[in-house]
């Protein structure tokens, strides 16, 4: 919601404000979702002002909610710029560094990092737009390059990758979709799809 604004809560019923936290908010774009889970929320942004946050939300009398912060990092710390940040088991998996996407592991429950890449996976430049299926991680990288990942918090281990061809020579941000063992990919006004299914033994 800008740089005032931040990240807020509300009643779905009644669109009452329940809480609000604008340290890490940025004044030209907050682009990822939140992660949340039980009474926890996590949350980043980017740009020079940005950063990330573990914050734990309480019940307060008979219809409050009130936050206290676990967890803070700044700007230069650790942040997503966008491409998304996604829950898997018991830790956050995220492109970090703004306008980068290295690849980062945050543990859900205590906002600690467990491991922080200072470069793109396989070679990834530009912000990673990251999705999860069965049992790995897809980043799929400003320029190009897409890049299979365990989804294991121990250390970042690069299990595939490969280029995109016939690229659109364009920005390119839109996210991957894995399905029915397909990964579908949109580059401006070009989709392509990859079977990403193992291969039929009979």
């Amino acid at each position: 919601l800008g740089k005032t604004g931040g990240i807020v809560a509300v009643h779905a019923d009644t669109g009452k404000l329940l809480w609000q936290y604008a340290k890490i908010a940025n004044g030209t774009a907050n682009i990822p979702t939140v992660v949340t889970r039980d009474d926890l929320v996590w949350c980043s942004t980017g740009y020079g002002d940005g950063g990330s946050a573990l914050l734990k939300m309480k019940a307060e009398g008979k219809a409050g909610v009130g936050i206290t912060e676990v967890k803070q990092y700044g700007s230069n710390e650790l942040q997503n710029h966008h491409g998304g940040m996604v829950l898997v088991g018991d830790h956050v998996y995220f492109g970090n560094a703004h306008n980068q996407g290295h690849p980062a592991c945050v543990e859900f429950k205590t906002g600690e990092v467990k491991y922080k890449e200072t470069k793109g996976a396989a070679g990834g430049g530009g912000s990673a737009a990251v999705v999860f299926a069965d049992g790995m991680l897809y980043y799929r990288y400003q320029n190009g390059v897409v890049a299979l990942v365990e989804a294991t918090p121990k250390e970042m281990v690069l299990a595939a990758s490969f280029k995109e061809a016939d690229r659109s020579g364009r920005e390119c941000w839109a996210h991957p979709v894995v399905a029915n063992g397909k990964l579908i990919l949109r580059d401006q006004d070009k989709l392509v799809c990859y079977t990403v299914k193992a291969p039929d033994k009979n």
